[in-house]
């Protein structure tokens, strides 16, 4: 699908809602990018139960060698931020992830070797594909751009916003396989309450391009770009596991 190129303004909007269920970044979302993530092969798959275990293993070990990098992405675009206001906005979200938000909390890489360990596998398990170093890179090199717009966009767009959209099929495909609940906590979190890191990104990005449609444009060109570039790992891995 090439929505993008026929569609514009309230129609572009409308095929974004359907594919989100309307969120309050859809008119910031790219409909061709998250189009082709949403129905990704990889994610059908998983969504109907047709991924193994040992793809399951394979996949989260990718995401891992992306996901483990998150606090460095934050720290990135905070070191770009010149309003105190935004740098503690996005330190709360830091805090959070690291698990300092509360008392006896995990942080959530720890959760998420958790569930590693509980699915019976570990990172170095697996080498990571050329793929994810370069979604991963492409990242970390638009985080630590001069222009926040790019960072924020890459993180926001590109991540927080469409995570529900990514996780839940991942959730599903992990209940089917009788994963414990210890294991599903991480994703169930990530489900649920990153909206809120969504929504505190978004409305930096909003600041930041107000009144000004050349960085609004930038930043739907830069999650697109994300969500594109996490397609393409995506194709990657699907090549590995759907045969498995």
């Amino acid at each position: 699908m090439d929505e993008n190129k026929e569609l514009n303004g309230g129609d572009r909007v409308k095929v974004i809602k359907f594919i989100t269920g309307g969120t309050l970044w859809d008119e910031w979302l790219d409909a061709d990018a998250l189009d082709g993530l949403v129905n990704h092969e990889l994610l059908l798959a998983m969504q109907d139960g047709h991924v193994s275990l040992q793809g399951m293993r394979y996949f989260l070990i990718q995401h891992h060698y992306y996901s483990r990098n998150f606090t460095r992405f934050l720290c990135a675009i905070i070191n770009r931020l010149e309003s105190l206001d935004d740098i503690k906005l996005l330190m709360e979200n830091m805090q959070e992830e690291m698990g300092i938000d509360g008392d006896n909390k995990l942080t959530h890489a720890e959760l998420f070797q958790r569930s590693l360990r509980i699915l019976g596998t570990h990172p170095l398990a697996e080498l990571p594909l050329p793929q994810t170093v370069d979604f991963t890179q492409c990242i970390m090199q638009l985080c630590r751009s001069e222009n926040p717009v790019e960072g924020l966009a890459a993180l926001c767009l590109g991540a927080e916003a469409i995570v529900p959209l990514i996780y839940k099929p991942i959730l599903l495909a992990l209940e089917g396989l009788n994963v414990s609940e210890e294991g599903l906590e991480f994703f169930r979190l990530h489900i649920e309450e990153d909206e809120d890191h969504a929504i505190t990104m978004l409305g930096i990005l909003q600041r930041l391009t107000n009144q000004t449609p050349e960085a609004k444009r930038l930043a739907i060109q830069t999650g697109r770009q994300a969500m594109l570039k996490r397609c393409v790992m995506f194709d990657a891995i699907w090549k590995e596991v759907s045969q498995q």
